[in-house]
């Protein structure tokens, strides 16, 4: 499997907030705090990628934990918004946060299956933010995946 690069940071008290701005709205949904959520959440928020399932057992806190518990979080996390499922194609569906003015694209090598940050802001926000004041939309959000051969494979 390839590596993955992010460059995006989220300071560690931005990260504390947004953890618990999470577990509150999950709060409202009758979802309680648990240490395998906070694992999973800040595991997630302190790389901000996107993982695939099997990945997330690997974060530090999470490795003794059932794999039905991460996917019953994650799964629970996606149905309420916080967590957006990127499709990969054939390297599978991955899962990342979904964290306001944190929105990512990327480029997937189809040689070595690196999966990196397109390294630009993101030219759709000002669709969605138009479709959303001028055609009433909400809750809207995009996935974009460019896929083609890294430099490194190319000159290979």
């Amino acid at each position: 499997m390839g590596d993955h690069h992010s460059d995006c940071c989220v300071s560690r008290e931005e990260s504390a907030t947004i953890i618990e701005t999470i577990i509150e709205k999950l709060r409202e949904t009758g979802m309680r705090k648990t240490e395998a959520l906070e694992e999973l959440l800040q595991g997630m928020i302190s790389s901000h990628k996107p993982f695939l399932l099997t990945e997330l057992s690997d974060l530090p806190g999470l490795a003794d934990r059932d794999q039905a518990t991460i996917y019953r979080l994650v799964m629970k996390l996606k149905d309420l918004g916080m967590v957006r499922q990127l499709n990969f194609g054939e390297k599978g569906n991955y899962f990342q946060l979904n964290l306001a003015d944190h929105h990512h694209d990327y480029m997937l090598c189809q040689e070595c299956g690196e999966i990196s940050e397109v390294p630009f802001p993101c030219v759709l926000s000002e669709v969605e933010q138009q479709l959303r004041e001028e055609h009433g939309w909400r809750n809207l959000s995009h996935s974009l995946a460019f896929h083609g051969i890294c430099p490194d494979c190319r000159s290979i």
